[in-house]
């Protein structure tokens, strides 16, 4: 193989495409030819924009309010244009039993008319040497005369020329106990016999100049493994190498908890299984069109530009894969993601099906199975230690041990478990701490990414322990934690500096100041002496989310047409966060208008930069990342998966830079030329227009230095004419920090915060520049900085807070809880819509109630992986149980005009869990360390 250090364009092409297949991005899908005339009209594009600066509507508001088709499930072949009209449909079969072995599929009850035309199982793929990317582990289809991983694990895939002969079928064996044969014999479940998925541990010891130990300074620590069991030398040596110092400190806390001057808070927590109920349950669509060797795809996926790489791979690796040239794959709205749908295997059975149909085929999940086979939110198990001095009211020291159940495949499990236990301490300065945490499989559904990143769990419990060591303490639950608040500069548990200004006093403050709180026990009082058979609470929690991955890797293109209209393409998903919305409007800031057109997923267009990689971003060394940077085309990252909190401040970040250089080298240019020719004496003298920050933007027209305001329309058709900078496309890396590059442009250096750059010039001139298909030329830079590898060790830098007060009310015949009122803190930095945040602030208490107060699945048989499970069964918080008119909030103005937007996303439903919990303690004088609080559960006590 050709050195990749030194890779020609034809080598890069050649070696990079996996398995000798090329990936195309596709635009979004439309079925209206209507709705295509509407979104190209005038009329829609001077409504999404309302005043240019503040979207009207959200931009993808029209498609859906009007029912169109913009979710992967809405279509079928008849729909796209090029497709056959002939629509096949699949079915999975799953097992739903984890303690027998797998006999076999009887279809027997299939009547002549239900019959499918293909049948694929284990030995199918077998045969055809096919089986799930890496990422996803061994068998994909539970082979015969094994026993299978986890209750829902699937074994079959039926695929039916029709949809008559498909839903008869259907209906006939979802819930035929009799379809799956299995062994009489009862035997012992597989995750009993297999090591942790992973394992976190985090140790810190304060000191005076520095840490006398931490993750950041010393490095990280793994366990050994023993009869698939975690074991940690018992003895630790503070002048030995890393372990046997983080053993020493760890040990010597853990002794230190006997001290008679700490007062201990020592509980376990224990968090339910919990489905995302996404709006859209997962679907997939494609056709193989085997006379061109083209594979079209439409998924439903978060994470696509992952999926591209995995199904390369998957295909490279069969001889039925192998002829496949091209994949097309489209990425419509997933219609809920937050994890659910982040690194999903769904697609690649989709993806299966094709290499055996003639037919384009539908494979979807109903309800049931999407309860069934979806990403679940993982189950902890945590024995916690708070330590807090009994005079000083300070924290002298925090442990965790905390039992994770990852479910059947390993997903994401590990990294939930490391942000869980990095992000477990929240708003506080914690000198001393020893956070393990390890994660097994076992026979539920798999668990992944799922709302909150292992987060929600972890500082709920810190909260929970906080509200009571205040009680213990006979100190105010607010002015225990202004003691304890981390301050700008203070160092996390992984002995890492968070960055920015921690705004965590300013919201102790306003929270303490506001009525509910002043007033709750008096009003408790007079609450239930009005209210005869009701109990009144009120609880208050506080919270700092971390967002991003430590290898994020935004890239964005952006471009102005002679008609002055704005095209914004990003690799980021949209899911339901608004993205396309915010990503549209934040260029009016540079560009005095959002965005006319706005692609989302897209991956085409970036192929300009010629970007490889080559190891993890989190396990390079430094060595080699050294080496790799002296080549211009290299990233550690090429692309990265959308999640909630990834788009506000990540995908903004190259976004933002792009409008900056198209105002810096096109539009602002272009209106000096107009102002020097027609409005000054320029033969005469020369006008000052060297700063480009002096232009600003009003009703759409530009002006400086008191010169006339010139439309956008009029300065994009000059800066075409003039052949300046009309397109900018930027990629970036942030490990915790931006990386930044030097780069050319226009004879002049400038050093930005991206680490790659191609420019697309005004038509007007003709230019030996070599361009792509879309007329950008790449900028190579000359010189990169990348942020240090040990960096990844820090685990946690950016964290946005958010505080939530609940008023609530017990009914003490039947335990029901009453949700009051509520009012939410937050500190989201720059906000880029207004109304995006509100919705996340109320989607976000709606998520906490029901975590709070309703959403459970149980463990084992009896849970969702038994094929039962829809909203039936499954409790979530409706309209009555959400104060709907008495959602309060408070969002913090920014510190200053340069102030990034923040990462929301679930930081919103965090403190909303403890709050809750809390404001029942408040009503009851009882406390839960479990999650859910049911009825029945309160009902016990009182």
């Amino acid at each position: 193989m050709e050195n990749i250090s030194n890779m020609s364009r034809r080598g890069f092409l050649k070696q990079c495409v996996v398995g000798g297949i090329a990936v195309y991005s596709a635009p979004l899908l439309f079925g209206s030819d209507k709705f295509k005339e509407y979104t190209n009209s005038k009329l829609l594009q001077s409504d999404w924009k309302g005043d240019l600066v503040r979207p009207k509507f959200r931009f993808d508001a029209i498609a859906k309010v009007t029912g169109e088709k913009i979710y992967s499930r809405d279509y079928r072949s008849k729909d796209i244009e090029g497709w056959p009209s002939n629509q096949s449909y699949a079915f999975i079969i799953r097992v739903t039993k984890a303690n027998r072995i797998f006999e076999g599929i009887d279809l027997s009850s299939l009547a002549s008319n239900m019959k499918p035309a293909v049948i694929i199982t284990a030995a199918t793929l077998k045969k055809d040497h096919i089986d799930f990317p890496h990422f996803f582990g061994k068998d994909m289809l539970l082979p015969e005369g094994k026993v299978p991983d986890y209750e829902g694990q699937e074994v079959a895939m039926l695929i039916f020329n029709d949809f008559i002969s498909y839903k008869l079928a259907k209906d006939t064996l979802q819930f035929n106990d009799k379809v799956i044969k299995y062994s009489k014999e009862i035997h012992e479940l597989t995750s009993a016999s297999k090591a942790p998925f992973a394992t976190w541990r985090v140790v810190r010891e304060d000191g005076l100049l520095k840490d006398k130990y931490s993750p950041l300074q010393d490095g990280l620590i793994f366990p050994n493994i023993k009869n698939n069991k975690v074991s940690w030398p018992s003895k630790g040596n503070e002048h030995g190498n890393t372990l046997d110092k983080a053993i020493h400190y760890a040990n010597k806390l853990h002794d230190d908890m006997e001290n008679k001057d700490w007062h201990v808070i020592d509980k376990t927590f224990t968090t339910q299984s919990i489905d995302p109920v996404a709006l859209e349950p997962e679907a997939f669509n494609g056709w193989y069109d085997r006379k061109t060797q083209t594979m079209h795809l439409v998924i439903c996926s978060q994470s696509p530009t992952e999926f591209y790489a995995l199904a390369g791979e998957m295909l490279a690796h069969s001889p039925l894969g192998k002829v496949v040239k091209d994949l097309v794959v489209h990425s419509p709205y997933i219609g809920g993601g937050f994890g659910a749908k982040d690194h999903t295997p769904f697609p690649y059975y989709g993806l299966v099906t094709l290499l055996y149909s003639a037919n384009p085929v539908s494979l979807s999940n109903d309800r049931y199975e999407q309860f069934q086979a979806g990403i679940k939110r993982h189950p902890f198990v945590m024995r916690n230690k708070l330590a807090i001095d009994k005079k000083t009211k300070k924290i002298q020291g925090l442990t965790c041990n905390a039992d994770i159940d990852g479910g059947g495949r390993l997903n994401f499990s590990g990294v939930v478990t490391m942000v869980g236990l990095s992000g477990m301490q929240s708003i506080y300065y914690i000198p001393r701490n020893d956070l393990e945490g390890s994660v097994y499989p076992s026979s539920m559904p798999t668990a992944g990414s799922m709302r909150g990143f292992g987060t929600l769990q972890t500082m709920a419990s810190m909260e929970m322990m906080m509200n009571e060591a205040a009680s213990d303490l006979n100190i105010d639950p607010i002015e225990l934690r202004r003691i304890n608040v981390s301050k700008a500069g203070d160092k996390n548990t992984q002995g890492a500096i968070p960055n920015g200004e921690s705004r965590y006093l300013e919201m102790l403050n306003l929270s303490e100041q506001h009525p509910i709180w002043q007033n709750r026990h008096s009003k408790k009082i007079q609450f239930e002496k009005d209210n005869v058979g009701k109990k009144y609470g009120v609880g208050y929690s506080i919270v700092t989310k971390d967002y991003g991955t430590g290898a994020a890797a935004p890239a964005t293109s952006l471009e102005i047409t002679p008609e002055g209209e704005i095209i914004l393409k990003i690799v980021y998903m949209e899911m339901g966060t608004g993205a396309d919305t915010s990503q549209g409007a934040l260029v009016s800031e540079y560009l005095g208008s959002m965005a006319d057109k706005v692609h989302m997923s897209e991956i085409k267009a970036f192929d300009v930069l010629k970007q490889f990689e080559t190891d993890s971003p989190y396990l390079i060394s430094q060595d080699k990342q050294d080496k790799m940077s002296k080549n211009p085309q290299w990233t550690p990252v090429i692309y990265m998966a959308s999640a909630a909190s990834m788009s506000a401040y990540f995908q903004s970040h190259t976004t933002t830079i792009c409008a900056k250089l198209i105002l810096e080298h096109g539009l602002y240019p272009a209106a000096v030329e107009i102002w020097k020719t027609k409005y000054f004496n320029n033969a005469y003298t020369r006008a000052n227009f060297d700063d480009f920050n002096s232009a600003s933007w009003s009703n759409g027209k530009m002006s400086a230095n008191g010169f006339p305001p010139i439309d956008l329309k009029t300065l994009a058709k000059k800066a075409h004419e003039m052949g300046l900078v009309t397109g900018v496309i930027t990629h970036a890396f942030n490990r915790w920090a931006w990386s930044s590059a030097t780069f050319d442009i226009n004879g002049v250096e400038k050093e930005l915060s991206i680490d790659a750059l191609a420019l697309q010039y005004g038509k007007g001139k003709k230019s030996r520049r070599k361009t792509d298909a879309n007329g950008f030329t790449l900028v190579n830079r000359k010189a990169v900085y990348y942020p240090k590898t040990a960096l990844n060790r820090a685990m946690v830098t950016y964290l946005a807070p958010c505080a939530t007060l609940v008023e609530l009310s017990v009914s003490q015949g039947n335990g029901e809880v009453e949700i009051l009122n509520t009012h939410t803190w937050l500190e989201p930095g720059k906000v880029l819509v207004k109304e995006l945040v509100e919705g996340q602030i109320e989607g976000g208490l709606t998520f906490g109630v029901g975590h709070a107060l309703y959403e459970s699945l149980p463990l084992g048989e009896d849970g969702a992986g038994n094929g039962t499970w829809n909203l039936n069964r499954y409790k979530v918080p409706l309209a009555k149980h959400v104060p709907v008119w008495n959602m309060k909030y408070t969002v913090l103005p920014p510190l200053s005009k340069t102030d990034s937007s923040k990462g929301i996303a679930e930081v919103v439903m965090i403190p909303v869990v403890s709050s809750i919990v809390e404001a029942i303690h408040h009503a009851i004088d009882k406390r839960f360390y479990h999650l859910p609080v049911t009825p029945e559960d309160i009902m016990k006590e009182i």
